[in-house]
């Protein structure tokens, strides 16, 4: 299926989200084209440049920005993964004067792709984290450590307001939903993300803590992956960010201790109405003739006319939606999709794992950067 959305996006007046937008993906890698001017010459900076499987596209977005490589003066790296990294390699051939903005624990993974630009520097050891370029403007270094990696860095662009996040805010999407800015309907796939992929919410909370003291205030967060965050719903989804099990804090032990309760009303929920659809005796039937070893068995009890949820809630879900939603047809599985996720956020219960994400098939600056 090819692309329906514009080859890049603009983010704010300077700014470009000139990554590919693949409606057939649920994750969107996210590289960013900030342009600023005076100084008597344009500063060109990108932001993670991106997965190798998107070069292409990223290529021809940035040289319809900037007319050739070598105009490009830096590229920065929130942190190792290869879905951010994956075209350094291919920027410091194609511009082998080119300056690199990463963290050192980052940087001691990232130098196994054999690309070194030509300056290199830390983010962690920038003076006053903040650097000067040419004509004035300044880029502040804000480290969120263990989000989702040790040495991450994201990067504040005090002029335009915009917070360049790295995976965090991040989120994942439905297939073909590859619009710019978040929605609420997004907030399923975002929630899933930090779950997935962040260690713990204390980590994350700090972070959003630190973000809420940028000066002058963020406008616009732009992560890595998903959907470019702005307005009211910026807030409103750090707000519930800040109070989102992800993690460690998801184990099933601590998950059943809080929210089993819960868990059983949306489980009763969906039962019922998987029941309305295809009938109570078919229901009943594919319940009780799990293999035993079926992981589902484990999680739940069948007496009599009644199917009761035992424990482990937040795997259970998915997986009754799994063997129900058998041979059914996709829109079937994604309508209990949809009801399942709506259950568990009208209770604000940690959302389970419904399929979403899974796709089938050291140098220091020269002085007058620094300021």
């Amino acid at each position: 299926m090819p692309d329906t959305m514009p080859t890049d996006m603009q983010v704010a007046e300077g700014c470009y989200m000139i990554g590919r937008r693949n409606p057939d993906s649920v994750l969107q890698c996210n590289t960013y084209l900030r342009t600023f001017h005076g100084g008597g010459t344009d500063f060109h900076w990108c932001v993670d440049p991106g997965s190798l499987m998107d070069y292409s596209t990223i290529r021809t977005n940035l040289l319809n920005r900037i007319g050739e490589f070598a105009a490009l003066n830096l590229v920065s790296m929130n942190h190792q993964d290869p879905d951010v990294t994956g075209n350094l390699l291919n920027f410091t051939r194609e511009n082998p004067k080119l300056t690199g903005l990463i963290a050192e624990d980052a940087w001691r993974l990232v130098r196994h792709l054999n690309a070194i630009p030509k300056e290199l520097w830390f983010a962690n050891k920038v003076e006053n984290r903040s650097i000067r370029l040419p004509g004035g403007q300044r880029l502040q270094m804000v480290p969120t450590p263990f989000c989702h990696f040790r040495g991450a860095v994201a990067f504040y662009d005090p002029e335009s307001q915009i917070l360049f996040s790295g995976d965090l805010f991040g989120g994942l999407n439905s297939p073909g939903r590859i619009q710019l800015y978040a929605q609420e309907d997004d907030w399923p796939g975002i929630a899933q993300f930090h779950q997935i992929y962040m260690p713990t919410r204390e980590v994350v909370a700090r972070a959003v803590r630190l973000t809420r003291t940028l000066d002058p205030p963020v406008k616009i967060i732009a992560p890595q992956h998903g959907f470019v965050l702005t307005g009211e719903i910026m807030h409103e989804f750090l707000n519930r960010l800040e109070r989102l099990p992800m993690g460690i804090d998801m184990l099933p032990d601590a998950l059943d201790e809080r929210y089993h309760k819960l868990y059983a009303e949306v489980f009763q929920e969906t039962i019922g109405e998987v029941s309305r659809w295809l009938g109570a005796s078919e229901v009943r039937s594919i319940l009780q003739h799990l293999p035993r070893d079926h992981e589902l068995a484990n999680y739940i009890r069948i007496s009599g006319n009644e199917i009761h949820l035992e424990r482990n809630g937040i795997r259970a879900l998915p997986l009754l939606m799994d063997v129900v939603a058998l041979g059914q047809g996709p829109a079937f599985r994604e309508m209990l999709k949809d009801r399942i996720l709506r259950h568990c956020l009208e209770r604000g219960v940690p959302l389970p794992q419904m399929g979403v994400g899974v796709e089938e098939t050291g140098a220091e600056p020269p002085g007058y950067w620094l300021g």
